[in-house]
């Protein structure tokens, strides 16, 4: 049982069955064949149960008799000792059983972000023994390991990272390859699960194949206007009569570009022709994995920093973008006629309040803390061609 964060209301929880994870497998192993994955040192970085990636993808490994070698965890917070103890007690179970019947399952080894550099020397330790790696995480944790490995002088030359949850630009596979390392892209979403695996021989950085064998994916018919430039939001029918969820037209707040094409690699030459690139999302921003809904902003921005910091609507606005590292990061506009402001009181009441409720809320504050994703820049924020100010501005949009 998985559960997911809570960002657009009540968290849902779900039952994923096994044999759903049998079938994804197969998708797995002919994603693994185009990258050149199997025979390679195999370890995640992702959160341990309610968290559904990281426990999914060790019995994905163990199902085609791969080994992983090291998990990764991320901390979770602790403000529920009853809850989280469940969570660590079915976490554990599932690895002891794993260590019994299957290849072996690692412990969770929690590490934070301000010591993601233990990733890097893990690759660096299997490097000075002629093996290669293969990490699976997210786009940002993985170019965070680059970066770490960069400032350090650690060549993580032969690594491939499979980057997951947030999209995967440019910048940041530019990024991962300055330290020597790949990187191929996972797309799904979590009432969904997996809908695209990356091509063998991508045009673009997320240039995935959608598994049109589980899931059906059209554009909208009728383009949204978004702060004047209109994008059609992806439709997703499920097609396994075992998916958790049946899902029949359902947006997920995604657009991108869809497209056929033969690009001659391993998901191509099983029949998946359909390509899916250049996906972002419209009504929600996404920075270390973790993602977080806009519509929750409205009254924080509007009421809430007006009223204890000064200025008024249209004041404040939360900016998503990327800096010269490829790291994404989440700047809070603040126009430049608030006066007094103590920028680092404001940051503590941002957190404060996006971390507010569910523990999937505190867990996305504390990792964006952590990771150092907020800042401050004094500035109109960005206005529509109508004038209009919206609490969320994608800069990539």
């Amino acid at each position: 049982m998985t559960q997911t964060s809570g960002s657009t209301g009540a968290p849902v929880r779900s039952i994923v069955p096994l044999a759903r994870i049998a079938i994804q497998a197969l998708e797995v192993a002919i994603f693994f064949s185009a990258h050149g994955l199997f025979g390679r040192s195999h370890a995640i970085y992702d959160a341990i149960l309610p968290a559904g990636g990281g426990m999914r993808n060790l019995l994905i490994n163990a199902k085609l008799g791969i080994d992983t070698e090291c998990w990764f965890a991320r901390t979770l917070p602790r403000k529920n000792y009853l809850g989280r103890g469940y969570q660590y007690l079915s976490t554990y179970s599932i690895v002891m059983m794993g260590k019994r019947y299957g290849p072996g399952f690692p412990r969770p080894e929690f590490i934070d972000i301000k010591n993601i550099g233990r990733i890097a020397r893990w690759i660096s330790d299997h490097r000075a023994r002629s093996k290669t790696c293969c990490i699976r995480t997210s786009a940002s944790s993985a170019t965070r390991v680059a970066q770490a490995a960069l400032e350090t002088g650690v060549s993580l030359e032969g690594a491939t990272f499979i980057v997951v949850a947030e999209p995967f630009t440019e910048a940041k596979r530019d990024q991962i390859h300055r330290s020597g390392a790949a990187a191929a892209p996972q797309y799904g979403f979590s009432d969904g699960g997996s809908v695209g695996m990356g091509c063998g021989n991508p045009l673009v950085p997320d240039d995935v194949h959608v598994n049109r064998h589980t899931f059906a994916v059209i554009p909208h018919p009728r383009p949204l206007n978004r702060d004047g430039a209109p994008i059609r939001p992806l439709l997703y029918t499920t097609l396994l009569p075992m998916d958790p969820r049946q899902l029949l037209n359902v947006e997920n707040g995604d657009y991108g570009i869809l497209e056929e094409r033969d690009c001659g690699c391993a998901l191509g030459k099983v029949g998946l022709t359909q390509h899916l690139h250049r996906i972002r999302s419209y009504e929600k921003f996404t920075s270390e994995g973790m993602n977080y809904f806009y519509g929750d902003l409205y009254d924080l921005f509007e009421k809430i920093l007006p009223l204890e910091f000064g200025g008024g609507p249209g004041d404040y606005q939360l900016v998503e973008e990327e800096d010269e590292n490829g790291q994404t990061q989440l700047t809070l506009r603040v126009h430049p006629d608030v006066s007094n402001l103590d920028e680092a009181a404001l940051i503590r009441r941002l957190q404060q309040e996006l971390a507010k409720g569910l523990w999937g809320r505190e867990f996305q504050t504390k990792i964006w803390q952590d990771a150092g994703t907020f800042r401050i820049r004094r500035e109109a924020p960005h206005s529509g061609a109508r004038g209009k100010i919206l609490p969320l501005h994608m800069a990539r949009l």
